[in-house]
């Protein structure tokens, strides 16, 4: 089967967009299809994930930054506040130019349709014209977040009568994220619909989300998870020397949208124990850290807090392997209750105990219980109890326990792109 596939996010760049992309490309390519992918270049996020798909099959094109004054403005905004060194107590600057910030919200609004990525779109289209010139694929796979990758499919589509699928890892207009006025999304959705409605079939990443697309699209629907790489870790866990309890999180934090306070108001009933514990964040968002560091503050337990920067993808999978605890913040929305993040599949394939934070009625939630992963929880009294058990298992010097070998079974990327592999095959025809 010849593959087209279409993704603004590709390896090296450091998304976890980027890392479903590359893996898809690259298990699609082993199972023997022939796959091209189309994506830009240079994107603003770290250089340090592998490309481990062929580089001659890669075409990257440049893009335009159609929100820059906007990135521009917010970054100015938190100049010189870094997250590692707001951990002091510094907080980040406010800028006098409010007003001026204002207007470039606005300005976003009204030039970055439907996405931040829209300058691509040309570029991605002329991109995909020139291949379709010299081989025509027998499927497009568009992946989206951002949507524009949804409408060059949709154009060449349009031009050529290739099929196309969309791959939603998270919806569009009715995704959690989504935060433009109401008269943006009344255009937005109008779009959307426009667009979906030429593809031959859809993906998502879990069951919910899929059944609001099978709702609304009269077209086939799979589920593919984001699933894990096992190759990816480091061979085996690092033990820890000392006594202390490691609880780790790793990726960005969304203020106003995840919290840790229930762990931390844990922490403070625990009184003279909760020395033993150490906390690090590892990750971006200067906001997101800044509303940790706060709740840590107001708990009275920030001296047990470690706010660290982002770390390259493969180090991150180190710090999980070697964690005692691994820490994931649900959403409190009740929009994300069909939403899987991608760590939480990272959290899984290095196999340390998960310690989840927030609303138990989600299927990130249910995951975790269905796979006796860890405890999902947001009462401190619950939780402190867990935590004094690991407390004590650590001061005998015992090491806290891997979950059941189960607790990852059939979640490999590798076994996860069979499915997608299937569907394609089911659309297309032939193998």
């Amino acid at each position: 089967m010849r593959i087209l596939l279409l993704s603004y996010f590709f390896p090296p760049y450091n998304v976890i967009a980027s890392v479903r992309a590359g893996k898809t490309a690259t298990y699609l390519h082993q199972f023997g299809h022939d796959v091209r992918v189309v994506t830009a270049r240079p994107l603003p996020y770290p250089v340090d994930l592998p490309v481990e798909f062929p580089p001659d099959r890669i075409f990257a094109t440049r893009w335009l930054d159609i929100s820059w004054p906007h990135t521009l403005a917010t970054r100015f905004r938190h100049r010189g506040a870094s997250v590692a060194g707001l951990v002091g107590g510094a907080q980040p600057l406010r800028s006098p130019y409010h007003l001026a910030i204002r207007l470039l919200d606005i300005y976003r609004i009204l030039l970055a349709f439907p996405d931040d990525a829209i300058g691509w779109f040309q570029f991605g289209w002329a991109q995909g014209e020139r291949l379709l010139k010299k081989w025509r694929p027998d499927v497009i796979v568009a992946s989206s977040r951002p949507p524009t990758s949804l409408l060059i499919a949709a154009a060449l589509r349009q031009r050529h009568g290739v099929p196309w699928v969309g791959e939603l890892r998270d919806l569009w207009t009715d995704n959690h994220y989504y935060t433009f006025p109401m008269w943006r999304r009344v255009l937005e959705t109008w779009l959307e619909r426009r667009t979906l409605r030429t593809a031959a079939g859809l993906v998502t990443v879990s069951e919910p989300l899929a059944q609001t697309l099978r709702l609304r699209y009269d077209m086939p629907v799979s589920v593919v998870l984001n699933g894990f790489d096992p190759a990816d870790y480091p061979p085996a866990r690092r033990l820890q020397p000392d006594r202390f309890l490691r609880i780790v999180y790793t990726g960005n934090v969304y203020a106003g949208k995840q919290s840790a306070g229930a762990l931390f108001a844990t922490l403070q009933r625990l009184g003279s124990r909760a020395g033993q514990v150490r906390v690090a964040f590892y990750g971006w968002g200067v906001q997101g850290m800044v509303s940790i560091i706060s709740e840590a503050q107001h708990y009275g337990v920030a001296h047990v807090l470690e706010v660290k920067d982002a770390v390259p993808h493969h180090e991150a999978l180190g710090l999980q392997r070697a964690a005692d605890v691994l820490l994931l913040l649900l959403w409190n929305d009740p929009r994300e209750r069909g939403v899987y993040t991608g760590k939480l599949f990272e959290y899984l394939g290095a196999r340390r105990p998960i310690l989840a934070i927030g609303p138990a009625d989600n299927v990130a939630a249910t995951l975790i219980r269905e796979r006796q992963a860890g405890m999902v929880s947001s009462d401190p009294a619950e939780i402190a109890d867990q935590l004094a058990c690991w407390l004590d298992m650590k001061e005998c010097g015992a090491d806290i326990p891997d979950p059941p070998a189960s607790v990852a079974a059939g979640l490999s990327r590798e076994e996860q792109t069979r499915r997608l592999e299937r569907f394609l095959i089911q659309i297309v025809g032939k193998p």
